[in-house]
């Protein structure tokens, strides 16, 4: 398996040397070309260089709505991704209570003793809390259209280090059998198994009248429900925000900034002789401010590629780990997940 991370930005705004290391190219190339234009313009003497505002502005209109609407959809996958694990959170507990108050010998036709039942309800509670891992590892892999520049890797790298990262064997090691542990390497859709052996499991319960009829069909339906949070983690995952939105809103990003100092070119003539140079700073705000709309929507787009806009996986199943633990009173419990420069993962 790849191995990598989720991580989500937690500091109530970002400092100001982060939204540098962000957008300095933007910065940079806010810089060029005003520079490139007035040079033209003013030093030169390519005065059919500059061009009417009207059709600038009428690009500039039609950029901002195209991004808009392409920030809509990426906030709402991200915020979609977020709902999934927080029901996930919730049905995890429910289903920790449901499993301790169900699994009983009330049914049974000999009884059994409390030992078997406890050893019973901790194998299955374990055999979840190994689902959320193994379901956290299968959102880590990486696809194709997530961002893998140099910055992205050295990102990754860095937070896996800082928040001592495991393996996938190391992680659910110690919430499987050996022979499960073995059993699940095999499979494709690891999560998918494990929710599987665990309705077995229920239905081994029930032929021993340890469950009753309702009972079962109680703890199946909740095993139904973490199927569909399944589902809706991987298609957020697996589906990419269509590529003719995302290819298009930077294509159009570009030609507006390339084209918008020449056409800032006249209307700063007009202020005076030599105030021409005040494009510059102006080209590099409006510049700015574009490239980062189109940042901001293009970094929210995958929820799951290991970047500080994603949903903190890792945080989220440490919780639910320590909350069921707690649950059925074991005393070394996990610490929770700290922040590390500002960064949950």
């Amino acid at each position: 398996m790849i191995h990598n991370n989720t991580a989500m930005y937690i500091k109530r705004n970002f400092n100001f040397i982060l939204i540098y290391f962000f957008t300095w190219r933007i910065m940079l190339s806010g810089i060029a070309g005003g520079l490139v234009a007035v040079v033209l313009y003013e030093c030169i003497g390519w005065k059919w260089v500059a061009i009417p505002w009207l059709p600038i502005s009428l690009i500039g209109t039609a950029v901002a709505f195209y991004v808009g609407f392409k920030n809509n959809q990426a906030y709402d996958r991200s915020w979609e991704a977020r709902t999934v694990w927080g029901g996930i959170t919730n049905i995890s507990r429910a289903f920790g209570a449901a499993v301790r108050s169900f699994v009983t010998d009330e049914f049974a036709k000999t009884p059994t003793k409390q030992e078997e039942l406890d050893k019973e309800i901790k194998t299955i509670i374990y055999r979840h809390i190994a689902w959320l891992y193994t379901l956290k590892h299968a959102m880590w892999q990486r696809t194709t259209w997530e961002h893998q520049r140099r910055v992205n890797l050295w990102y990754r790298n860095y937070f896996e280090r800082e928040f001592s990262y495991k393996t996938f064997d190391d992680e659910v090691a110690d919430f499987l059998s050996r022979e499960e542990l073995v059993w699940i390497r095999e499979k494709k859709n690891a999560p998918a198994q494990l929710l599987d052996r665990q309705s077995q499991h229920f239905a081994q319960l029930k032929r021993k009248g340890l469950l009753d009829d309702y009972r079962h069909m109680e703890l199946q339906k909740m095993i139904t429900d973490l199927y569909a949070e399944q589902g809706k983690s991987e298609r957020i995952k697996n589906t990419p925000l269509p590529r003719q939105y995302a290819a298009t809103s930077t294509i159009f990003i570009t030609i507006f900034i390339c084209l918008l100092p020449f056409g800032m070119l006249s209307e700063f003539q007009k202020l005076g002789e030599g105030l021409i140079w005040l494009l510059i700073p102006f080209n590099l705000v409006v510049c700015w401010i574009f490239g980062l709309m189109e940042y901001v929507g293009d970094y929210s787009e995958n929820p799951f590629e290991g970047l500080i806009n994603d949903v903190p996986i890792l945080t989220i199943v440490r919780n639910i780990e320590i909350d069921l633990k707690d649950m059925m009173g074991e005393r070394n419990l996990p610490e929770k997940i700290k922040p590390v420069r500002d960064v949950l993962l």
